[in-house]
């Protein structure tokens, strides 16, 4: 309010008029923002910017579904297709409500783009599953490898050529990368989000990077892998209890009715009639 009086004085409005207040209102207004600090409204924009990424953060990941998903319009597309003849079939059932079609489709669209991101192929598991098995024996090799004085690209040339399936893959990345010309960090870093071998890698990466001897790390990662190996092998275990239930059910309760249930009735109706 100063600011606009003074502007309105220095234009020498007497008496003021509506366009004169404005323009001393707009006066004021660039002096009041040119005065202020810039990093104060860089501050405020990088506040609101990462409030907004925050609270988007958990619906976003729960629409990009898992890693090793789909792509998003490849679902989109299936979901949506799905929908799309589930309210068609619908539709021609005479029986059915028409109201309740706008809110089906919708809801089969998104929950089938839901499942199908968070839905684990048996592909993935399988591989999932060689990971584990194999990534071991191969931080070993590359221990091994290190020890002998190998430096760290032949020692990992070395375990994808005594390696097949998905370790050789992953392990082979980084000799592409390093084919292609990139930095032996950077090719190493790749690998820092791989679920059993991202330890690791990060760990070869600040090795390279400083020079230090990484034997006992690879062999501590080595001892960590074959704990979470074994601790999936138990889970497989205790899994072949659960899934034998449902066959030993098929084959128990029949014979259980046939010899205990049909006995009993058939006698007690021949009691009552006989």
């Amino acid at each position: 309010m100063p600011l606009t009086l003074l502007g309105i004085l220095l234009a020498g409005l007497s008496p003021p008029s509506w366009t004169g207040v404005l323009c001393a209102a707009l006066a004021s207004l660039a002096v009041f923002l040119a005065l202020r600090h810039p990093a104060g409204q860089l501050r405020r924009t990088t506040t609101g910017v990462s409030k907004i990424t925050v609270a988007a953060a958990p619906l976003v990941r729960l629409i990009g579904g898992r890693p090793d998903a789909p792509p998003l319009a490849r679902r989109v597309l299936v979901s949506a297709t799905c929908a799309s003849a589930l309210g068609f079939a619908a539709a021609s059932v005479d029986s059915f409500p028409r109201t309740l079609i706008w809110l089906v489709v919708p809801i089969t669209a998104v929950t089938g783009l839901l499942v199908l991101g968070w839905l684990q192929p048996r592909s993935a598991r399988r591989r999932r599953q060689q990971l584990i098995m194999e990534v071991p024996q191969a931080l070993e090799l590359l221990a091994a490898c290190l020890a002998a004085g190998l430096p760290a690209r032949t020692a990992c040339a070395a375990v994808v050529e005594a390696f097949d399936g998905p370790v050789a893959d992953d392990l082979g990345q980084v000799l592409a990368l390093l084919q292609l010309g990139a930095a032996e960090v950077a090719a190493w870093k790749a690998l820092s989000d791989h679920p059993q071998l991202g330890l690791a890698a990060a760990d070869l990466a600040r090795s390279v990077e400083s020079g230090t001897s990484m034997v006992q790390g690879l062999q501590h990662h080595a001892a960590a892998a074959r704990d979470a190996r074994r601790g999936a092998l138990q889970v497989l275990a205790r899994g072949v209890g659960v899934r034998s239930v449902l066959p030993m059910m098929i084959c128990f309760i029949p014979s259980f009715m046939l010899l205990g249930i049909v006995p009993a009735v058939v006698s007690a109706i021949f009691s009552a009639f006989g």
